[in-house]
């Protein structure tokens, strides 16, 4: 099932972003692969046409940036942003989103584990409904490893739990974005925000279609560390919503407290004997009400820095979108799907 049909003057254009930092291996296939599609494309008639490959060079640890100039002469729809240093895979993607033209945006990894192939996939499972984000999902095992396979599971699960949001197991670098959403999360890409955060700031319509996907690596790039700090930069760009219980559970501390202290009060000036110890009720109030008073007012911050995070991270009130050329889509299995990508491991 893939889009095409007779060509019209509107047609759909598409714009491919791929952040490179240790792709040297597999860029010339990659290019080889994206290549072919957009030949496909234009051969066939189809209301999609691939006008451009962004790649990101992400300060590459290898010979990428050199390969990348070499692949880009021959072919002027390709275009090379070089990065002043490494910024990590969120920033380099942020900065060739914002970089794009097209009415699509496709992002997808270097290391041919997305194959361009597979994008009309995701327009069959976006445009019937005008959705304006789909994640791919893998309709198999990943990694080569279980247990890898098994964490990543466990850890979105974990992740959709702690800040409230079902959408975060879709999240995945292989995405196709309706280009005012993409270009909107590129302009908000600020340090430390969580690319597809800020892609659930400007939409809820997001789906997922069924793609196979194989990591080529044995090992993945990613350390424990760099995960946790991945985990970390994730759930404070959400602002977790129970921060916001904070003040309420502060508010019923003190009164519970504060009556508390009243009763023992009442109970030392009614029944003195009962509370032998000079200054032990007076200091139990104190302690009791004090302590309710400062949790609540940790919470009324904790809550304000909520906020105010919220507007330095630029977060936006609305987003604008066009969904009128959505109906340029036709449904007509019409392009062949080439052997798959050759993987080479690192």
């Amino acid at each position: 099932m893939i889009f095409a049909g007779p060509m019209t003057d509107a047609f759909l254009s598409l714009s491919f972003v791929v952040p490179v930092y240790r792709g040297e291996k597999h860029l010339a296939e990659l290019v080889a692969r994206q290549e072919a599609f957009r030949a496909q494309l234009e051969s066939s008639g189809a209301s999609v046409r691939l006008i451009e490959v962004i790649f990101v060079c992400d300060e590459p640890a290898d010979g990428s940036a050199a390969l990348l100039g070499s692949l880009a002469r021959e072919r002027p729809w390709i275009s090379i942003i070089h990065l002043a240093k490494n910024s990590g895979q969120h920033a380099a993607t942020a900065a060739g989103m914002l970089h794009t033209s097209g009415d699509w945006v496709v992002t997808m990894d270097e290391d041919g584990q997305h194959d361009p192939f597979r994008v009309p996939a995701l327009f069959e499972a976006t445009l019937p409904r005008s959705f304006d984000i789909c994640y791919a999902a893998s309709s198999s095992a990943v990694h080569s490893r279980w247990w890898r396979n098994a964490s990543s599971r466990l850890a979105k699960r974990l992740t959709a739990w702690v800040v409230a949001d079902p959408f975060v197991p879709m999240f995945n670098s292989f995405r196709l974005i309706r280009g005012e959403i993409a270009r909107a999360a590129g302009a908000l890409a600020g340090h430390d925000l969580y690319l597809d955060v800020a892609l659930r700031w400007l939409t809820d319509r997001t789906c997922t279609a069924q793609i196979e996907m194989k990591d080529p690596r044995v090992d993945s790039g990613y350390r424990l560390g760099s995960l946790l700090s991945h985990f970390r930069k994730l759930v404070m760009t959400y602002h977790p919503p129970f921060f916001r219980w904070i003040p309420v559970a502060g508010f019923l501390f003190a009164l519970g407290f504060g009556l508390l202290g009243a009763a023992v009060a009442l109970e030392k000036l009614i029944s003195p004997d009962d509370i032998p110890v000079r200054g032990w009720a007076s200091t139990f109030v104190l302690i009791a009400v004090s302590t309710g008073a400062s949790v609540f007012m940790f919470g009324l911050i904790l809550e304000r820095q909520t906020s105010t995070m919220s507007r330095a991270q630029g977060r936006p009130a609305f987003t604008v979108v066009d969904r009128s050329k959505d109906a340029v889509w036709k449904r007509e299995p019409t392009l062949a799907l080439p052997a798959p990508l050759r993987h080479e491991t690192v």
